[in-house]
């Protein structure tokens, strides 16, 4: 028998029949009455209790699907990016920054400090007073987007170094997946089991990854969009990749080949996801940078410094949430703003060509573009 998740009104009826049924005493069951109302308490909890059992069984039912079929969540992702050592005069020696430096953020009233380490060897050369080294969040998920500037303490310092900064903002920071991102990958996985189609392409090439010495996720395909029927070209797919921060580098093409075609791994199989003799021509899909010039209003006794380190914050998240081809809501960013405590108003113009023209308008991208933000904002 199938499960059926019933109403309080339902149950408040079945109690009533069951009442009828087994005496005659009590007659007023209307709206108000008190034998209804004695009846309406329990059937509330009831109610609760069949909302309860529902949510768990759907939720269990899922969980056992992706157990099935090996489609676990995808972890959280640290976040990457490049920062500057730096020193006051050109450098005298050859001095190391070993793999492994610990730089960090530094602590506010309400944030924690955010620790990053350095990806590689580096070397700040004779003659030269900055050099741009990789490094990763030591911790997982989003807390490591960091604004522009916000690395600037260590925690171990190098020899013949000052200071280190973060010249652009870090992004690429990704919170363990979701149960409903979950549903719509695995929606994907089961379109993707017929190999060979577009969707199967899309799939497989948001498989594909980057990690360092010690398995940290450093580059990701976030996002495939693919094309066929292409002028001149009749029997080729062009597949456009976005990594959740800029042009996709070349290991990161190369991975998402080498996943498309197959591999062996230990000797066994790995099959790809294109059609055997159907060339799929990879890019990196094109960046179009989003200036922008807010107005804003505070609230009252609010702090301006604070409310812009969470304004980027949400800017970084709503630009994070844009696809290859989608349009920016210029309304849908400003509302996301006005729920911050802190802000009354605020308006936003937006250009895409360095400043010269602003607009309050929505912004289109074109089918291979996606819109990224550009640091830092400027208030007027």
């Amino acid at each position: 028998m199938a499960f059926e998740r019933k109403s309080m009104e339902s149950i408040v009826q079945d109690m009533i029949d069951w009442s009828r049924g087994v005496s005659s005493k009590i007659t007023d069951y209307r709206i108000g009455s008190r034998a209804r109302t004695f009846l309406e308490s329990p059937a509330k909890e009831i109610e609760e209790l069949y909302d309860k059992v529902h949510r768990y069984t759907r939720r269990l039912i899922a969980e056992s699907i992706y157990t099935i079929m090996a489609f676990p969540k995808l972890q959280a992702v640290s976040a990457t990016g490049k920062v500057v050592f730096a020193r006051a005069t050109a450098a005298d020696d050859n001095y190391l920054i070993p793999a492994g430096t610990l730089i960090k953020t530094k602590a506010t009233a309400t944030l924690a400090p955010i620790t990053f380490r350095t990806l590689a060897d580096a070397v700040l050369a004779i003659g030269e007073t900055t050099v741009m080294v990789s490094v990763v969040s030591t911790i997982a998920g989003t807390d490591g987007n960091v604004e522009i500037g916000s690395i600037s303490d260590f925690l171990s310092k190098p020899a013949g170094v000052d200071t280190v900064t973060n010249l652009v903002a870090f992004t690429t920071g990704k919170a363990e997946e979701t149960l409903d991102e979950q549903k719509n990958r695995f929606q994907k996985f089961i379109a993707s089991l017929s190999r060979g189609t577009l969707q199967a392409i899309e799939y497989g090439t948001t498989t594909a990854q980057l990690t360092d010495g010690n398995g940290i996720i450093i580059e990701r395909v976030v996002e495939a969009k693919t094309f066929e029927d292409l002028i001149n070209r009749k029997g080729e797919v062009d597949c456009y990749i976005w990594n959740g921060t800029g042009t996709a580098s070349a290991d990161l093409l190369s991975e998402v080949a080498k996943v498309l075609a197959g591999y062996y791994q230990n000797g066994k199989p790995v099959y790809g996801y294109k059609p055997a003799g159907i060339p799929v021509n990879l890019y990196s899909a094109k960046v179009k940078p989003v200036k922008m010039r807010l107005k804003l209003t505070l609230n009252s006794g609010a702090s301006l410094s604070d409310t812009q380190t969470y304004i980027n914050r949400e800017v970084s998240d709503f630009f994070s949430a844009l696809t290859q081809g989608k349009e920016l809501v210029q309304t849908a960013l400003e509302s996301r703003i006005k729920q911050l405590d802190s802000v009354y108003d605020i308006k936003i113009e937006l250009s895409t060509d360095d400043g010269k023209t602003w607009t309050y308008n929505n912004l289109q991208a074109a089918d291979t573009e996606i819109l990224t933000p550009v640091f830092p904002l400027l208030y007027v």
